[in-house]
């Protein structure tokens, strides 16, 4: 088996509605390699010799960073970098540990926003040094789209970019082989070249686009048999970069909501971590309350005192204030239920707990059974 490495430094990222961006998005798939190895076009500075086993990095469309590695040093942590196409200005984006085998993982939800568009540089740092960068080994391969070079904005623009635009884009290098697919305008060539950081390009051949826009390119064993690369493919015409490789977000997902959920104990019953004080004695037999992300509040009692009135509120965390959530009615059998549409405004992040009362009493609580 052939094994090539290669750094994605300088993989590009292009959001939809960027000036650019018409191409749709496309996410990013890479091994991660070591540093230290990479030779072609040229060596790399300030690198660590940290060990790897394997290694992996991928972003999505929806711009998610999920890292991986397996056989790193271990327990040690290592801080994901992005920078800039010369591997400049670098920003940190999260703190991955490893555990007592060397082993990591990282997942950043909307690690990259809609509609930023810029050039990353994806490495993972220890002890000040470059350890491992985003590249491709054997048969583990890299997978990129193609972005607009004047889409470019995150943190600067790119320079000597030209006008093109595209549909669709793709670049895949595996075992030494890298295969380009292109849908932008008709009947164009391209100069396919692989830039270093800051240095010259080294030309791989020429694509060009058929009648209706779409062209393939192909190059077998365009480095030698265990050459370990590092750079980027940019499609050039008219002397400007066009397109580079890279990835596009085009949807984000929704952002991580915190809910709360959970069941209602009797006061008297709580032991842990202390018994409550000014308990009632009304019987229950199970409650829950739920308040989502749109500020409702719903609660539900089972089995409490038949045909009577329970009063809802929600208590502070340090039980320095409390807030009536409303009023519920029991049945026959001891059952009630009250929703609160709006209860809590929008951008309300509270902490506290939900308590029941009848009569002013304390009655019900929030919490949890052990049970095991």
């Amino acid at each position: 088996m052939k094994r090539l490495a290669a750094v994605t430094a300088g993989l590009l990222f292009a959001l939809s509605g960027a000036a650019h961006a018409v191409a749709k998005g496309e996410g990013i798939d890479a091994a991660l390699v070591r540093c230290v190895e990479v030779t072609y076009p040229l060596n790399l500075a300030a690198c660590g010799t940290d060990p790897l086993g394997t290694g992996r990095l991928e972003v999505k469309q929806t711009g998610d960073l999920e890292a991986t590695v397996t056989g790193a040093l271990p327990s040690s942590t290592y801080e994901v970098f992005l920078g800039t196409i010369d591997g400049s200005s670098p920003t940190s984006i999260v703190v991955m540990g490893t555990d007592t085998s060397g082993n990591g993982k990282v997942h950043v939800p909307n690690a990259f926003d809609l509609d930023q568009t810029g050039v990353v540089v994806l490495a993972l740092v220890r002890n000040a040094q470059v350890q491992f960068v985003a590249g491709f080994v054997g048969d583990r391969e890299l997978k990129a789209g193609l972005v607009p070079c004047g889409a470019i904005n995150t943190p600067v623009a790119l320079s000597t970019c030209g006008s093109d635009v595209m549909k669709h884009g793709e670049v895949k290098i595996e075992d030494g082989d890298v295969k380009v697919e292109l849908y932008a305008g008709a009947n164009t060539a391209y100069d396919v070249v692989v830039r270093s950081f800051g240095g010259p390009d080294v030309a791989l051949g020429t694509l060009t686009t058929n009648n209706k826009g779409k062209g393939q390119f192909r190059l077998e064993n365009f480095v030698p048999d265990t050459t370990v690369g590092a750079g980027n493919v940019v499609l050039r015409r008219d002397a400007h970069d066009q397109f580079v490789t890279g990835f596009q977000v085009t949807s984000t997902r929704p952002p991580f909501v915190a809910k709360f959920q959970a069941g209602l104990l009797r006061c008297a019953s709580v032991n842990t971590l202390a018994a409550l004080a000014g308990c009632g004695a009304d019987q229950l037999k199970k409650g829950e309350v739920f308040i989502d992300e749109k500020g409702d509040v719903k609660v539900h009692l089972f089995g409490a005192v038949p045909l009577s009135d329970y009063e809802v509120f929600f208590v502070a965390f340090d039980a320095s204030s409390e807030v009536s959530l409303g009023t519920l009615t029991t049945n026959p059998a001891g059952n009630g239920h009250v929703f609160a549409a709006d209860a809590f405004p929008a951008g309300t992040r509270g902490a506290g707990n939900v308590i029941v009362k009848r009569g002013g009493v304390q009655q019900y609580v929030t919490g949890f059974v052990v049970v095991r």
